[in-house]
């Protein structure tokens, strides 16, 4: 395995001179220290709840009438779960570090603020769209389902609120955003 180097620079302007100083960051194929953030901690529950929950609510089947809800949470559950996927492996490779043009922490606050919105529509829909007796035992998977969509949408919820901290700069650091 190769490992690379990426040199940051920054120049700070003072009314007495220039100040330039730069930092190097080691960057290998895989960017292990992102992994014990805070923001990759989150991206992994919306990955895990979001795919679970769409196991739960579709093999469970218990939506009478409903299928235009279940249908709308199965767009916002695979449309999320591929989505906080790319941006934790993009993470995980360091590109927002190698392209470092791009409003990266911009991008995934707006990222994570659209599914925040998705998924403040998608969970109640889920969570009002069963019919059954909670004797039925398809239902529990309703049930849990719908407790996942929930945990799915407070992550976004989290993960916009740290994004929009990170944004600004008086937020977490993930050491390669």
């Amino acid at each position: 395995m190769s490992s690379q180097t990426v040199t940051t620079r920054t120049t700070v302007i003072k009314t007495s001179g220039t100040t330039t100083s730069s930092s190097q960051v080691a960057t290998g194929t895989v960017n292990t220290e992102y992994i014990k953030t805070l923001p990759a901690v989150l991206r992994i529950i919306q990955i895990l709840s979001c795919l679970v929950s769409f196991i739960c609510i579709f093999a469970a089947d218990v939506f009478c009438s409903y299928k235009a809800r279940r249908g709308y949470w199965g767009f916002c559950a695979i449309a999320g779960l591929l989505s906080s996927l790319i941006f934790y492996l993009l993470h995980l490779f360091w590109v927002p570090v190698k392209n470092s043009q791009l409003p990266w922490r911009l991008i995934e606050f707006a990222e994570q603020a659209l599914w925040a919105f998705f998924f403040v529509i998608g969970a109640p829909l889920v969570a009002t769209g069963g019919c059954g007796s909670l004797l039925n035992k398809t239902y529990a998977g309703h049930i849990i389902g719908t407790i996942l969509a929930f945990v799915a949408l407070a992550a976004f919820i989290i993960g916009a609120l740290l994004a929009l901290l990170a944004w600004k700069g008086t937020g977490f650091s993930t050491r390669g955003s």
